[in-house]
């Protein structure tokens, strides 16, 4: 696995391979490390399901308004100086929320729910600006390959933060007698995780801007393949809203699976957080594989087969995790949304970023990062509400009617572009 992540790498030049390890170093703390370890945190300091979503919410929906700004500023302004202050903005929220706990009552929920929403802000502007630079600092003919690389590194760095998640907890714990049910543990494997943001941060001040690129001959292209894709694209604006929508409902399942798979094998299935940062750590690391397998499965089925066929898939996976009450059939879900999400994401990101012009794919990915950022807000504030009256079978199977949504929202915009595509020599 690791030769399949090196080989690809060193035909990428010095500025991608900076790119991608800055992105580890972030993914690690905020994808991989948080995600196991926020809402167990959050247990320990006798929170409930609802401030639990609540905080959530607030992150994710903080990633979903800040990246339309990113993409915005990201039309006007130097994408690079925009990922920088992004990687800043995640040390500045990792190293605050070691600090909450010690708040007086009333602070110490602002103090536990800013510091997530600054790493979420600040990963929404190195994400969407760091697309548009990636398409744009590797030559055409490896866009494919770059953007699968970044799934595939954004997937084994959050298995590594995951693993970390799991285990580092029960270390600690085991160096000062602590138990797990004690909130000290995981608040200094909060501390130790903010030095993994510094570096990162350090790193991201070495990427050097875009040079100029010779855009008419992309421009060109684009315009023949807004002749052939077609469809509803007759406007930039028109062709953003469509893929927004789209991508609210289609992330839905996939966030579903993400926010609630740690309460609910803690409080539900009474699982040891060694597990299910071990299970947490399988689905990241089941993401490389099916990663790098991307380009290969665009080749043969195109960007828009693998959106549908990997939007599918990831929906499907929550369904075992509504109707069986076990750990390894929630594994199985979880293991299987994460790694069809990271097939979806490559083969969608590329796909709309070739729907528009050089200067307008910042706007693009915001807007797009925008409907994922607010999708898991939705769910996990939503279903953090919607656990205090229903069940998790009720959360799962809600994630997955809007994930069948949102694929076939897609599925019936890609059947009109190909309809649009047969009827245009005609005219």
């Amino acid at each position: 696995m690791l030769g399949r992540i090196l080989s690809p790498l060193r035909a990428m030049n010095p500025q991608a391979r900076l790119f991608f390890a800055v992105l580890v170093g972030l993914t690690f703390v905020v994808d991989g490390l948080y995600s196991v370890l926020l809402n167990l945190y959050l247990l320990r300091l006798d929170y409930g399901t609802d401030f639990i979503g609540l905080v959530n919410a607030v992150g994710l929906l903080t990633f979903g308004l800040a990246s339309l700004p990113a993409g915005i500023f990201g039309t006007r302004m130097s994408t690079t100086a925009l990922m920088k202050f992004g990687a800043l903005l995640c040390l500045l929220g990792g190293l605050l929320l070691p600090m909450a706990e010690w708040l007086p009552p009333g602070w110490r929920e602002l103090g536990l729910a800013l510091p997530p929403a600054l790493m979420f802000g600040g990963f929404a502007f190195f994400f969407v600006n760091g697309a548009p630079y990636l398409i744009n600092v590797v030559d055409d003919a490896y866009k494919h390959q770059a953007f699968a690389l970044k799934a595939a590194h954004w997937s084994l760095a959050g298995f590594a933060g995951s693993l970390a998640g799991g285990v580092l907890p029960g270390v600690i714990a085991g160096l000062h007698n602590w138990t797990l049910q004690d909130p000290s543990p995981y608040r200094i494997t909060f501390a130790l995780a903010s030095v993994v943001l510094a570096l990162a941060a350090a790193l991201s001040l070495r990427i050097l801007p875009l040079p100029p690129k010779a855009a008419p001959a992309r421009h060109e292209r684009k315009d023949r393949r807004d002749g052939a894709r077609g469809g509803w694209a007759t406007s930039i604006l028109t062709l953003i809203v469509i893929m927004t929508v789209i991508r609210l409902f289609q992330v839905s399942s996939s966030a579903t699976a993400m926010v609630y798979f740690n309460v609910y094998m803690d409080q539900h299935l009474a699982v040891s957080t060694a597990l299910i940062g071990s299970m947490a750590a399988i689905g990241r690391l089941t993401g490389v594989p099916t990663a790098l397998l991307t380009p290969a499965l665009v080749k043969r089925w195109g960007d828009a087969g693998v959106v549908i066929g990997a939007s599918m898939l990831a929906t499907l996976c929550l369904i075992p995790m509504a109707l069986a009450a076990h750990w390894l059939s929630a594994s199985f879900g979880y293991i299987g949304a994460v790694s069809m999400m990271a097939v979806r994401f490559t083969a969608f990101t590329v796909y709309i970023l070739d729907l528009v012009p050089r200067r307008h794919q910042a706007l693009m990915a915001g807007t797009g990062e925008a409907a994922a950022g607010l999708s898991f807000a939705m769910m996990a504030l939503g279903g953090g509400l919607l656990l205090t009256a229903f069940s998790f079978r009720d959360l799962f199977l809600l994630g997955t009617l809007f994930g069948f949504i949102g694929t076939a929202l897609f599925w019936l915009y890609a059947l009109a572009s190909k309809a649009k595509r047969k009827l245009k020599p005609a005219l």
